[in-house]
């Protein structure tokens, strides 16, 4: 799998130090270089076009707690396991034993993320919700493994990921039930599925009226939004139904004609980069949580089998 990007330290950090060990380089793997996007500091320099980008929010932020005090590394070790040192996360994201496994499905991954960063920078939103929904498809082919790592029901897993596998050609119904069931499931413990992805409207009354009944009238299970949900001002999302929100987005948008479902209009949304402005970060910022449980996994069973 080739790699479409290039990334360089941003300079020195204005939040905390990073050792020189964990410091960008050619040869870091993409599985660190998307932490490092996701957590900002960094340029994303196209291999191609040698266009470079500049990335510096902190995308984890909102989720986890970030000491000043504390170097990137300590900051990192403590978010994915209370117990890990940095010297186990080194000997994880660097050792060649460790760190070529799943390289494919990283290395794809990193190629999605810097392409939603690279496009959300320059304010092509409706390109970056495209990578965007890119990064949720294939970070679910980790899903099934994690899944299963969690439930102790021998049958219930099975006929669970038998639907899911049975479903899988391109039926969002099919999509929509696995991801749902496994979100619950990964999360299930996690103080994280007692809030919601927020989304605010900071403009006129007008505009703001526009988008929120836009993705009111095409989102039609209620269940999906959170109690805080503010009529035309603020549409928040339950955390474990932001992937049924996304799946549902992209089908409303994309299909304007489609089994006679409601769609959205282009008359609906103001302007498609303006409309996706307001939702994309959102949306991006909890696909990082997701990522960040992915490495907790592969933390896991990286100190189970070398312990």
């Amino acid at each position: 799998m080739n790699k479409l990007f290039e990334l360089t330290e941003q300079g020195d950090s204005e939040t905390f130090l990073i050792g020189e060990e964990f410091k960008l380089t050619e040869s870091t793997p993409s599985s660190y270089n998307i932490l490092r996007v996701i957590i900002g500091n960094v340029i994303i320099t196209n291999i191609g076009t040698e266009s470079s980008t500049s990335i510096f929010e902190n995308f984890l932020a909102k989720w986890y707690e970030f000491s000043e005090e504390k170097s990137f590394e300590e900051n990192v070790a403590k978010i994915l396991n209370e117990s890990l040192e940095t010297s186990d996360l080194k000997l994880f994201f660097f050792d060649r034993r460790y760190n070529l496994k799943n390289k494919d499905f990283f290395n794809r991954l990193e190629n999605e993320f810097c392409n939603f960063l690279t496009y959300e920078t320059k304010g092509s939103h409706t390109t970056s919700f495209v990578f965007l929904y890119r990064i949720l498809e294939v970070v679910s082919f980790s899903f099934p493994l994690i899944y299963a790592s969690k439930t102790y029901d021998f049958k219930h897993t099975y006929g669970i990921l038998k639907e899911m596998f049975d479903s899988n050609n391109g039926n969002s119904k099919g999509e929509l039930g696995f991801l749902k069931s496994a979100i619950q499931v990964i999360f299930k413990e996690s103080e994280l599925m007692n809030t919601s992805v927020d989304i605010e409207f900071d403009e006129t009354l007008e505009k703001s009226e526009k988008i929120y009944t836009a993705i009111r009238n095409v989102i039609k299970d209620q269940n999906i939004f959170h109690g805080d949900t503010i009529e035309n001002s603020k549409i928040s999302i339950c955390f474990g139904q932001v992937s049924s929100f996304i799946i549902s987005l992209r089908n409303r948008f994309f299909h304007l004609f489609n089994r006679g479902d409601k769609n959205l209009e282009s008359h609906e949304i103001v302007d498609p980069d303006y409309f996706f402005s307001k939702i994309n970060k959102q949306l991006f910022s909890w696909i990082c949580v997701v990522y960040i449980e992915i490495l907790k996994f592969l933390i896991g069973e990286h100190e189970r089998n070398i312990h």
